[in-house]
């Protein structure tokens, strides 16, 4: 009888290990309404800024606050290869000598959320398995688009966090965050 239930202890543990877990995985909605949710969390904040605190910089030596919204739009646009976004239609930043005003910062700030949604938009499900490039060449590997995509959004999310931080060091209250659609 000990004999017996060993067997069947062993071939419920061996059916309960075999089968493959299934993740839930997030939808190209769900990942596009997070963007709008992290895309107004960053333009709005960067709308709150005054003028003339642009040029503003905590510590040496960290960038100014133009800056800081021009390495996010660098990013932005930098990274949408991973949607397949293409060349953007617009014309990109010099970068040796990037725009400074509010005006212009947050225009191309815009554009940069606007060209990487398009190209999430464009996605399909099944789109969020290809397996993808990712690091720089002395480590690049293979990851899902997924992977990728959660990587670029944890990226954006550190960046916003600098940006709160240039806003409260000038008494400013930040746009509301937010992350992903629920």
């Amino acid at each position: 009888m000990k004999a017996f239930r060993l067997t069947i202890l062993a071939f419920i543990l061996i059916t309960a290990t075999s089968h493959k877990t299934v993740a839930q995985t997030m939808t190209i909605d769900e990942l596009v309404a997070s963007w709008d949710i992290m895309t107004t969390m960053v333009v709005e904040s960067a709308k709150l800024m005054p003028d003339d605190c642009y040029e503003f910089v905590p510590v040496e030596p960290l960038r100014n606050f133009a800056d800081q919204l021009n390495h996010t739009t660098s990013s932005n646009l930098g990274f949408a290869r991973i949607v397949n976004a293409g060349r953007p239609s617009f014309p990109l930043p010099d970068r040796n000598n990037p725009p400074q005003s509010k005006e212009e910062v947050i225009d191309i700030l815009e554009k940069s959320f606007a060209h990487f949604r398009a190209g999430l938009a464009s996605l399909s499900e099944e789109d969020l398995d290809d397996m993808m490039d990712w690091g720089p060449q002395s480590n690049r590997r293979q990851i899902p688009r997924l992977r990728a995509i959660m990587i670029v959004i944890s990226h954006l999310q550190r960046e916003h966090g600098k940006t709160m931080m240039y806003l409260r060091l000038n008494g400013i209250t930040p746009a509301p965050a937010g992350s992903f659609a629920g």
